[in-house]
């Protein structure tokens, strides 16, 4: 009969232990992930962007200013880093000499705002709105710069054109298809290959509307490049986020990382805030699925 006891009692004991195992809340260290801001535009060019609205020096000063208030407002869980987003090439209404109806930057502008961001450990994106070229077309003349670190690309479908059309870029939403997205990779891919560049690099693909980049269901990804499709369309927050949700998070994430544009100028008032646009707070009834990891304010 003791012994009957004591097995009684050991049982309630391990009982009681398995259930206070369960209810006790299980405290995960959360990861510290990483958000990047840029800060777009063309360098003099003032309505192109903020990144062209001032010097050199005063656009450091308000990009480090930016990344104090987003550490602040997102309570310093993300790593917040930051980058120059520079328009390299520029579609425009004359066609030039080569008929792309591109304008392209000197080589000692560009240089100076990548010396310049490897001394404030920023990145840069070269960005390249397209004309009458091919991604490919368009990359090949800056693979050159990939040699530096900190030197990413970018690559504007808005502003394609066909060849044998006979109208200036902005006239009608440009496209490019996902076969012509996997020649630009390609083309990246096979040249960090030949010059032993081992850092994986980052590809925007600017995009706010479905039909800019056709058939994504095929295009390719490669372990030494990081897409990002960066939507940045603009209106009101409830709008952009739709369209965000709707370009990327839903469909999107197991070939690209999420990129999200603020209009200074062309957003409807008020601009979003941090915890909006990382989807920790919603705008209106609407709220981001699957939070940015980049962030570039025009």
């Amino acid at each position: 009969m003791i012994k009957t006891f004591k097995i009684f009692l050991s049982l309630i004991f391990i009982t009681q232990i398995l259930f206070a195992n369960i209810s006790k809340p299980t405290i995960q260290k959360e990861e510290k992930g990483e958000v990047l801001i840029g800060y777009y535009g063309r360098p003099h060019a003032a309505s192109l962007g903020i990144l062209g609205e001032n010097n050199i020096d005063e656009l450091v000063k308000k990009m480090k200013k930016k990344k104090a208030y987003f550490d602040k407002e997102l309570n310093h869980k993300m790593d917040v880093k930051l980058a120059f987003h520079i328009i390299y090439s520029l579609a425009t209404k004359d066609p030039g000499r080569k008929k792309d109806y591109l304008l392209t930057m000197s080589d000692s502008i560009l240089m100076k705002y990548i010396k310049r961001a490897q001394k404030e450990n920023f990145l840069v994106f070269i960005d390249l709105q397209l004309g009458t070229q091919t991604p490919a077309e368009a990359i090949k003349p800056v693979l050159k710069y990939l040699k530096y670190e900190n030197v990413h690309l970018a690559i504007d479908p808005e502003f394609k054109i066909p060849k044998h059309r006979g109208y200036p870029p902005g006239k009608y939403i440009g496209h490019i298809f996902a076969w012509q997205l996997n020649e630009a990779q390609d083309l990246i891919s096979d040249y960090l290959i030949a010059n032993n560049i081992i850092q994986r690099k980052k590809l925007i693909v600017h995009m706010f509307h479905k039909r800019m980049l056709r058939n994504k269901d095929e295009v390719k990804t490669h372990d030494n490049i990081e897409l990002i499709y960066n939507i940045d369309g603009h209106g009101t927050g409830q709008v952009k986020v739709k369209i965000y949700n709707g370009l990327y998070a839903i469909s999107q994430t197991n070939k690209a990382v999420g990129g999200f544009k603020i209009f200074y100028n062309n957003d409807k008032k008020p601009i979003m805030t941090p915890k909006q646009i990382m989807g920790l707070e919603p705008v209106g009834n609407q709220k981001i699925m699957i939070k940015p990891y980049y962030i570039n304010y025009h």
